[in-house]
């Protein structure tokens, strides 16, 4: 009997407390995860694209050389107007450094073969995968 006063003495003195500080720092790594791994693909600043909506889109690397449809059917490289003739030529110097992944941004009011006729010059300047870019949701 003796033994357990000391035992319940000893848990008064002591106090049971529950350490936070571990947990509150997990909670800040995680956001800063989540805060990190949500980039998105830098979009090209001054062409106004309305993207077409997705729910299983995939994240890309950012790096990758962009070809974006505007509504009004004009064709950018990297933010630069080209033609659809053109558009090889502009590609060449991307491909020939090894980016064989373009990420294609038409307007959700495109017609349908225009983005064909892009996405077949952009295998032709010897590009290997064409990533469509969505808006997301």
């Amino acid at each position: 009997m003796r033994s357990s006063l000391r035992r319940n003495a000893r848990q008064r003195r002591v106090g049971l407390t529950l350490d936070l500080t571990a947990m509150v720092d997990v909670v800040f790594l995680l956001i800063i995860f989540f805060m990190v791994s949500t980039t998105f693909i830098t979009l090209e600043s001054g062409l106004p694209i309305d993207l077409p909506q997705a729910q299983t889109a995939q994240v890309q690397r950012s790096d990758l050389p962009t070809v974006s449809i505007t509504a009004d059917e004009g064709i950018f490289v990297q933010g630069q107007q080209v033609t659809l003739e053109q558009l090889p030529d502009a590609l060449t110097p991307f491909i020939a450094s090894g980016q064989t992944v373009v990420i294609l941004r038409a307007d959700q009011s495109v017609r349908h073969g225009l983005s064909v006729e892009v996405m077949d010059q952009l295998k032709q300047a010897g590009a290997q995968r064409i990533a469509i870019a969505t808006g997301g949701q």
